[in-house]
């Protein structure tokens, strides 16, 4: 427990000195994106949106994309992470231990929920975890995006992502995914990624946010997400 506080702590103290904006990426040119922004020309069907799920499954990407036909900032939360402790997630977890990366976690996702015009893309542990789901859900629409065992392991087989260090990868991605998609389900939105274009999954996404907004909005949505 004495550890657990400690990292907690350390981990307040990083992310508290560094500044979210710092890792902010804009959509397009900034300049324009702040006029259209003050100006009310965007119509969105929200102003901030997370994406979950297992590693592998096309967060970053899906979520860059995303922003980009949005008119939204862009914040990965892992790349957060490892430009605030100046450590790679690997060096983290060998170093400081999970305990402290979990911190890390907790700490960003207090701040990346009272953030706007953004969307967040979460590491594959992040929404595992009772606190940060229900802060998460709390905020807006969670986009948890799916992909096969075999599909992740593609992705993910050249990597050196500590929870797959183990002799059967494929064997540890299997279990891992059983053991989590009942937390993932959880999540506003279900979409699948395997062997879809980038611009497919994308499209997808925002046409079940617009009908999500209709549906689950309270009545000031509107105005709040074109602005």
């Amino acid at each position: 427990m004495r550890d657990e506080l400690t990292a907690q702590t350390q981990a307040a103290a990083d992310l508290q000195a560094f500044p979210v904006t710092a890792v902010m990426s804009g959509a397009g040119d900034s300049s324009r994106l702040s006029d259209m922004s003050t100006t009310g020309l965007i119509e969105r069907p929200v102003s901030w949106v997370a994406l979950a799920g297992f590693m592998g499954t096309g967060k970053s990407r899906i979520g860059w994309e995303l922003s980009r036909a949005l008119a939204l900032h862009f914040v990965d939360t892992d790349k957060l992470i490892t430009r605030v402790v100046g450590k790679s997630i690997p060096e983290v977890f060998a170093e400081e231990g999970e305990g402290y990366f979990r911190a890390c976690e907790r700490e960003v996702v207090g701040r990346v929920t009272r953030l706007d015009h953004a969307v967040i893309s979460l590491g594959g542990g992040t929404f595992i975890h009772e606190e940060n789901r229900r802060s998460l859900l709390e905020r807006g629409p969670v986009v948890v995006l799916w992909a096969t065992p075999e599909t992740v392991y593609q992705r993910t087989k050249h990597s050196d992502r500590p929870l797959l260090s183990a002799p059967d990868p494929l064997a540890r991605i299997r279990t891992l995914m059983d053991e989590r998609e009942g937390v993932y389900r959880q999540g506003t939105i279900h979409v699948h990624s395997d062997g879809r274009p980038s611009e497919e999954i994308v499209a997808e996404v925002i046409e079940r946010l617009w009908h999500w907004s209709d549906l689950h909005a309270p009545s000031d949505w509107t105005s709040r997400a074109a602005d």
